[in-house]
């Protein structure tokens, strides 16, 4: 494209913002109200995830032995976990260290120890997963092997806790694409008003032999420039609501684990201001497609 096409055409967008003000920042605040929310799902999901990844790192199967086996059936038994697909690790506790263990989570463990006179618990393994998918089949296996007395891993707990997760991914896509469709339909209105104002205009150009990216590329820059500012806005937005929100929260529910400012912010703002450019571009090109006959 020649210079003086340049000089024409890249002032354009910012003559037709000023012309149609009102649908300017209808389209700017439709965007900034998109990403925005977008934003904010996105971090809540980076969240959620992160914590989920602790909670599944400190899943464990607790696999209790039966009383009277003698230690060649024991290191049988050892063998035949360690064997199965899956398994990480596997660490005996003998059942004086699994009392230790249970009292110390209900507070002051010399008391509890002296007002018990005989230890119920058996002896027992306890095993990590390769993956926390593979929790509730390595559970199953074991608890079929001989000389094992029960099987616990908090079943129920880790489905429930893996349908959330999709539930909350699938919801969070969901609503991100309804958004964009409307920031699409209401930019593609703003730009369809700047044709139907030149429609003059652009008949002469056409005339005159003007080519068709001439016609059409002060429409997608505009566009552009609308999703452009309300994505910038909106990462502002975000930006400032997750961290007044972070140190909020982290007063009260410290035990939690969040995603630092430092570690989303680049990320955050390169893809919400691209976001922002793909949907402006979009929909200019709806609107230029549909009502400028080139």
């Amino acid at each position: 494209m020649k210079l003086t096409g340049l000089r024409y055409i890249l002032p354009e967008p910012f003559i037709s913002l000023r012309r149609n003000v009102g649908m300017t920042v209808a389209a700017v605040m439709t965007v900034i109200l998109t990403l925005y929310l977008c934003g904010i799902f996105a971090l809540l999901v980076s969240n959620i995830n992160r914590n989920a990844e602790v909670m599944e790192a400190a899943v464990e199967i607790k696999v209790f032995i039966e009383d009277g086996i003698n230690q060649e059936q024991m290191d049988h038994l050892s063998a035949q976990v360690r064997s199965l697909d899956g398994v990480a690790s596997i660490k005996f506790v003998s059942r004086a260290e699994g009392l230790e263990q249970m009292s110390s989570k209900f507070g002051n463990s010399e008391e509890i120890l002296a007002a018990i006179d005989t230890n119920p618990l058996p002896n027992s393994y306890t095993l990590k997963a390769a993956s926390p998918e593979l929790v509730t089949s390595i559970a199953e296996k074991v608890e079929k092997l001989p000389n094992v007395l029960a099987v616990r891993y908090g079943q129920g707990s880790i489905e429930k806790m893996f349908i959330f997760m999709n539930w909350i991914r699938t919801l969070g896509i969901g609503l991100m694409v309804l958004l964009g469709f409307s920031a699409i339909i209401l930019i593609s209105m703003n730009i369809r008003l700047s044709v139907e104002a030149r429609k003059e205009e652009i008949q002469v150009m056409k005339y005159v032999g003007a080519s068709n990216s001439f016609i059409i590329w002060p429409f997608i820059l505009e566009g552009m420039l609308l999703g452009l500012l309300g994505g910038g806005l909106a990462c502002i937005l975000v930006l400032l609501s997750y961290n007044a929100v972070l140190n909020l929260i982290l007063n009260s529910l410290n035990f939690l684990t969040f995603v630092s400012l430092g570690e989303i912010a680049f990320l955050l703002t390169s893809g919400m201001l691209l976001i922002g450019l793909l949907l402006g571009a979009v929909g200019s090109a709806i609107a230029v497609r549909k009502h400028v006959n080139v």
